[in-house]
């Protein structure tokens, strides 16, 4: 009888050990332990708040605040330099490795040899391998103008003509959107009324625009990231088709808008002057 007494008392207390060792595991012990390499970010809301430059460059709406913050945590981001670090080395700051949508743990996020930065500042989408360019498009809401930019290829007058029948020609070797440097876009004031093309009157209005217009620029890459850029208009001349004055480089991204002028003729040009604002 004691035997048995004694092999029930063990048999409760075996259960017991194991019951509250159980409920211990369950309740006090976090299955997901932190990650040696786990960076700790301080509030993403509070960093911005206190950064009203990158709110200036970015603009206010371009960030997701929230977004970001899991952004920067996934990447293991330091809160020192998590705006404008640079740990890949490639030229991008990490704000505008997010707006992009690129890696910046990598310099070369499509892997096709190109480092992202230099990609984005000569049009390319640096999230597409080979030579796939930024698809762009122009709004000038003040006038009605709406229209797709070409990437032209050349400098020769006759092709360039044949890029104004699809948009607004960019010129080779000038800046890309959002980039520093002179970004010089063409269109069409008039056109003969065989030429073809739907873009044979799209700048007819550009006189139209006074200092202080606004030029909206939108980009999407193939990752699906869209990035506007905003540009306020500066400065606006009549000019002969070779001053230097239209293509004069630039340290701040800039845009020239230029088309022939007056109206109907291809005598001289029509330039306004715009600056990047956000």
């Amino acid at each position: 009888m004691k035997f048995q007494l004694k092999k029930v008392v063990l048999l409760a207390s075996l259960f017991l050990v194991v019951f509250f060792g159980a409920y211990y595991l369950v309740n006090f012990i976090d299955p997901h332990p932190a990650s040696k390499n786990t960076v700790l970010i301080k509030p993403v809301e509070n960093l911005i708040a206190k950064n009203e430059e990158l709110q200036k460059r970015a603009g206010k709406d371009s960030i997701n605040l929230t977004a970001f913050e899991d952004w920067a945590k996934i990447n293991n981001l330091s809160t020192k330099e998590v705006y404008d670090g640079d740990p890949d080395k490639d030229g991008l700051a990490n704000y505008l490795e997010y707006i992009h949508g690129t890696d910046p743990g990598n310099p070369d996020s499509d892997g096709d040899g190109f480092f992202d930065k230099a990609e984005i500042s000569n049009g390319y989408d640096p999230d597409s391998k080979g030579e796939t360019m930024t698809t762009v498009s122009i709004q000038i809401e003040k006038i009605k103008v709406d229209a797709p930019m070409v990437w032209s290829k050349t400098d020769i007058e006759a092709n360039m003509l044949k890029d104004l029948e699809n948009g607004l020609a960019h010129f080779m070797k000038t800046a890309a959107p959002g980039q520093n440097g002179n970004m010089i876009v063409s269109g069409h004031s008039s056109n003969y009324i065989w030429a073809k093309g739907g873009y044979n009157h799209i700048f007819k209005d550009l006189n139209d625009l006074e200092i202080g217009d606004m030029v909206k620029i939108k980009t999407v890459q193939k990752n699906g990231r869209m990035i506007d850029y905003q540009y306020k208009i500066t400065e606006k001349f009549v000019t002969t088709p070779d001053d230097e004055k239209i293509f004069a480089e630039s340290q701040n991204p800039t845009l020239t808008l230029s088309t022939c002028w007056p109206l109907g003729t291809n005598l001289k040009r029509l330039i306004l002057k715009a600056e990047l604002v956000k």
